[in-house]
């Protein structure tokens, strides 16, 4: 007696669902990405004190209380050749603690957190660039980290787009210019 019923509000469900959705996912089966919008959420800066290296592992004490490894060839393709006990750098975490950016601490002279935002001009994955027209009418050509490089494969011309900077001018991470 109920399942007639059931089933008709089923399908009304679902069909409901899949039109909600269905430009979400035909953008993706054209390939291109999709890309949050920015929140001021989406990262946090931790200090951490360098407690040691061994192993070509550096081992660090963050202000949080935590120890985390980090690799001495991230340290070194974040610029910081030399490293030893007792320094400091600040690390860009996401929303799931996985480290985004490492820099010297904040004063150094490297700033995390700079946004450049423009419209898709040209995007290399294999050379991890993109060069963006911003509002001021400039091109300007990033280097991409290879997280970002992967998140953004498949962005078309004219696509608007925001990246978060890293100290030595790479994106770390890319959003959905709003």
């Amino acid at each position: 007696m109920y399942r007639p019923r059931l089933v008709a509000l089923v399908l009304v469900l679902a069909f409901s669902v899949s039109t909600a959705y269905a430009s979400s996912f035909a953008n993706n089966m054209v390939g291109e990405p999709y890309l949050q919008p920015m929140e001021l959420s989406s990262h946090r800066s931790v200090t951490g004190t360098v407690m040691g290296v061994r192993s070509n592992t550096v081992f660090l004490r963050t202000d949080e209380g935590t120890i985390r490894t980090i690799g001495m060839k991230e340290m070194q393709r974040d610029g910081m050749s030399s490293i030893q006990a007792g320094d400091q750098v600040d690390l860009i975490l996401d929303r799931g603690n996985s480290v985004l950016a490492i820099a010297p601490p904040r004063g150094t002279g490297a700033y995390i957190g700079d946004e450049v935002t423009g419209t898709v001009q040209r995007f290399d994955i294999q050379n991890k660039q993109i060069a963006l027209k911003t509002k001021d009418g400039n091109i300007q050509t990033i280097e991409l980290r290879q997280v970002v490089a992967t998140k953004l494969n498949g962005i078309g011309k004219g696509k608007a787009v925001s990246l978060e900077m890293d100290g030595h001018n790479r994106a770390f991470d890319a959003y959905r210019a709003d």
